[in-house]
């Protein structure tokens, strides 16, 4: 075999397996969108996926790594089109409600990204390591050779992954409330983390019950735009000391 053919044939082979991948994921997505992590099973997963248990574990090595797997797809996903299109020439506020606005929009559309995200840190809780400790693993791996080297040695590497994702959105997020606060849009007087906190907090709370009454809120009229800026209205009140 010449070398131009041998590389097509690894090529070939490698869109097959990232073909396969992606096809666990997103049956693996589905089900996981409309029942908990603790009712899932690899079973369904690999029906669903049309795919052997087998062949299942030859991409992950167990439930949890597919469904954070998902989540950090989610999260790259989402920093990229953040970094690409968000404008730099508005005031801060602007940017900080535009970006709360399309992750609340996101979280109700597809509300199991802030499920993963609390079973994430259900995972962080257990091995008793704090948010500081974990910037402090992922800051020490900045060359690639370390990171790898890092994820082999630690227990659980797909938390570090999901993490380096959740660790990038939060420096975005951090970044558009100090030029907020130095713009003058944005209240000086809260701790930035404590902001994001509080707007995590409202809006996967407002995200989960928009799901779960989502029949009522049609009986009434309520739309899921009026909703949405409801909850837009109630942050930038927020997040201007009113």
């Amino acid at each position: 075999m010449t070398p131009k053919k041998d590389q097509k044939t690894k090529n070939l082979r490698y869109r097959k397996k990232e073909r396969t991948k992606q096809n666990i994921l997103t049956a693996a997505e589905k089900l996981f969108s409309k029942r908990s992590f603790e009712e899932v099973s690899l079973e369904e997963i690999a029906e669903s996926a049309f795919v052997s248990r087998t062949t299942l574990y030859n991409y992950f090595q167990n439930k949890d790594a597919i469904y954070f797997e998902i989540g950090r797809q989610m999260f790259e996903t989402t920093n990229d089109r953040i970094e690409q299109n968000y404008p730099n020439d508005i005031p801060g506020i602007d940017q900080f409600l535009q970006l709360a606005k399309s992750a609340f929009i996101s979280g109700v559309e597809k509300g199991i990204i802030f499920d993963i995200m609390r079973e994430f840190f259900k995972r962080v809780q257990l091995h008793n390591v704090t948010i500081k400790k974990w910037y402090d693993i992922i800051d020490a791996g900045t060359e690639k050779k370390e990171f790898k080297k890092l994820l082999k040695n630690f227990e659980e590497p797909y938390l570090i992954e999901l993490y380096v994702q959740l660790k990038r959105n939060t420096d975005l997020w951090m970044k558009v409330i100090r030029k907020g606060k130095s713009d003058g849009t944005i209240r000086k007087d809260l701790d930035d983390v404590h902001i994001a906190q509080f707007v995590y907090m409202l809006m996967s709370g407002m995200a989960d019950e928009v799901k779960l009454r989502s029949a009522v809120l049609d009986r009434i009229g309520f739309t899921q735009e009026e909703i949405t800026e409801h909850i837009m209205n109630l942050i930038e009140a927020f997040l201007k000391g009113k």
